[in-house]
């Protein structure tokens, strides 16, 4: 499945959490130098967006997997507050992010899915966070679930995402609530009222409107239907938060940006340091208007690879192979295979113009971490503020693409390199970011 929009509008695609995260991208830069000025007035870390209120500026460093191709992320939401149950994840979501190709592969993993939780056991793979965290373990509960997840997919995780339930239903609320096509009627007379007991939660088939209360329940509720359709559900709901947002004007889109700002610092949890955030942020914006996104569910169909199962009376879901060995070739292939290109590559020169010595050598690292070539390292004859690069007329394409991430104008160079693509001019301007 394809979904084209623009590049500030892809993290919405992420349930509650990423859209969270959207908010966190885009709005610190609407408020970077107010945070800042809290700070500096008070003396005091203003929590989650305190760490972000770094200005952008040029940032080098790559993410980790990035050099390699792909970064994996955990995409996790639990119920928090005074939830009876505040520490269950409610939503597990695997997500690989092909850097070089722009593509996601999600993969949803169902709460009842039977595993071994390092450290504990076996236990359905919902309550591993809950176990981290309550028996204080190295790292906490999110260390604890992602060794079990990546005991399940057969990929490392390099980075999480958790976000609570109410952070989600604050962040619909903002947005005046959203629309959502309800496929079929659902009477759930065992929807969990939060307090220990139940209460019902019916909707109608047809096009609904739903407030942040009713968009959680349409995207919880299973007692009457499944796991594998309320993750459906769910992608239902983000789709309906990107149309609410896509409605708004510029000036009201941006308020609600400033507004979310409370719901994510008290509700979002990520390991992404600052640096990172930044570098979330310019790749996304480098990747341009369309990206492919690619949708899957562990089920129990015909086709699916798990089955149902119990743990004494509690129903579970255990893998129809007998381990997670068939869930591992198809996540891999799944991500070796998707949309796989052929990678043009810059041969070229690079010149510090600049006193700080070892700059070009530095560069040149990045460079070659990407795939390129560096024929030559030495300093330029001349100071320069501003860096340039200059390229045959043939790859000034290819070049455009690839220096865009570091902010840096190509030209096209009025004499033919013979010996490389590119000639790359450091300037006072370009930073690498230890």
């Amino acid at each position: 499945m394809k979904i084209v929009f623009n590049w500030w509008y892809i993290p919405i695609i992420f349930f509650g959490a990423l859209f969270v995260l959207y908010t966190g991208l885009v709005g610190y830069r609407l408020v970077t130098a107010q945070v800042g000025a809290e700070k500096t007035q008070t003396g005091e870390d203003g929590g989650f967006w305190s760490n972000i209120s770094n200005s952008m500026g040029l940032n080098t460093r790559r993410l980790t997997g990035e050099r390699d191709g792909h970064v994996n992320v955990l995409l996790t939401g639990v119920a928090g507050g005074d939830n009876t149950a505040p520490d269950l994840t409610d939503t597990i979501m695997f997500v690989s992010v092909d850097t070089q190709n722009h593509e996601l592969d999600m993969f949803s993993i169902p709460r009842d899915l039977y595993v071994e939780v390092p450290g504990f056991g076996y236990s359905k793979i919902n309550a591993a966070y809950s176990m981290g965290k309550n028996y204080n373990v190295a790292g906490g509960g999110m260390s604890v679930l992602e060794d079990t997840v990546t005991n399940v997919v057969g990929q490392d995780i390099d980075y999480y995402v958790k976000v609570d339930f109410d952070g989600f239903v604050q962040a619909v609320d903002l947005l005046g609530g959203i629309e959502v096509n309800v496929e079929n009627d659902i009477y759930d007379y065992m929807y969990p009222d939060g307090y220990g007991g139940y209460q019902v939660f019916s909707v109608q088939a047809g096009r609904q409107h739903m407030d942040g209360e009713t968009a959680l329940k349409y995207s919880r509720s299973r007692q009457t239907t499944s796991d594998f359709d309320r993750a459906r559900r769910q992608q239902q709901v983000l789709l309906g938060m990107k149309e609410a947002f896509l409605s708004k004007s510029l000036v009201e889109g941006a308020t609600i940006l400033v507004q979310m700002i409370d719901v994510i610092s008290n509700h979002l949890e990520t390991d992404l340091k600052i640096w990172e955030w930044e570098r979330v942020v310019k790749l996304v914006r480098d990747w341009g208007d369309d990206i492919s996104i690619n949708n899957f569910v562990f089920d129990n169909t015909a086709e699916g690879m798990l089955m149902d199962s119990s743990s004494g009376e509690i129903y579970t879901l255990v893998p129809r192979a007998g381990d997670f060995s068939e869930i591992h070739d198809f996540v891999q292939n799944q991500i070796d295979t998707q949309g796989i290109k052929e990678k043009e590559i810059l041969t070229m020169s690079i010149h510090n113009g600049t006193n700080r010595v070892g700059l070009a050598s530095k560069a040149g690292e990045l460079v070659e971490g990407d795939g390129n070539i560096v024929t030559e390292l030495d300093n330029w004859d001349e100071d320069v503020t501003e860096s340039f690069v200059k390229c045959n007329k043939d790859k000034m394409e290819l070049a455009e693409d690839y220096f865009s991430k570091w902010d840096i104008v190509v030209e096209s160079s009025d004499e033919v390199y013979e010996d490389k693509d590119c000639v790359l001019v450091l300037g006072d301007n370009f930073e690498i970011q230890e």
